[in-house]
């Protein structure tokens, strides 16, 4: 848990504040994505699940990503794809690159609000987007 409590980040209180409040909100998607996929099956909204699994997944790597000082550490999130953020962390971290992000059946990018609405609608294409946001998840605080 040390990588996500600030140990063995920045020296610097700012950093560790801004990726802190990064890992606060991937717990915010993750939890609500897991709360979506609990209910009875009848009654999940595949596009909540989706859309909070994806963004925790976003926000796990960005994480790691800054953490790194990946090459645009300093740009938003949503400027960053998955895709990019997980060839870069996978350098670093052999976990990361064990991960096969293939079977993300979207954009690979953080959901945006004027983004058109993108969403898989199909419970196992739902529950291995929100899988490779449980690995990354147990990554950061391993």
């Amino acid at each position: 848990m040390a990588q996500a409590n600030g140990k063995g980040t920045s020296s610097s209180s700012g950093m560790q504040e801004e990726l802190q409040e990064i890992l606060k909100q991937a717990e915010v998607d993750y939890d609500r994505s897991q709360q979506e996929m609990y209910r009875p099956s009848a009654d999940v909204v595949l596009y909540s699940a989706c859309f909070f699994a994806r963004r925790a997944l976003h926000h796990y790597l960005f994480y790691y990503y800054k953490k790194f000082d990946g090459p645009g550490a300093d740009k938003p999130p949503h400027e960053l794809t998955i895709e990019e953020m997980a060839a870069y962390c996978g350098k670093h971290d052999k976990r990361i690159a064990k991960i096969d992000f293939e079977y993300m059946h979207c954009s690979r990018s953080d959901v945006l609000e004027d983004e058109e609405v993108f969403f898989c609608n199909d419970v196992d294409k739902v529950n291995s987007c929100k899988g490779l946001a449980e690995q990354m998840r147990e990554i950061v605080y391993s």
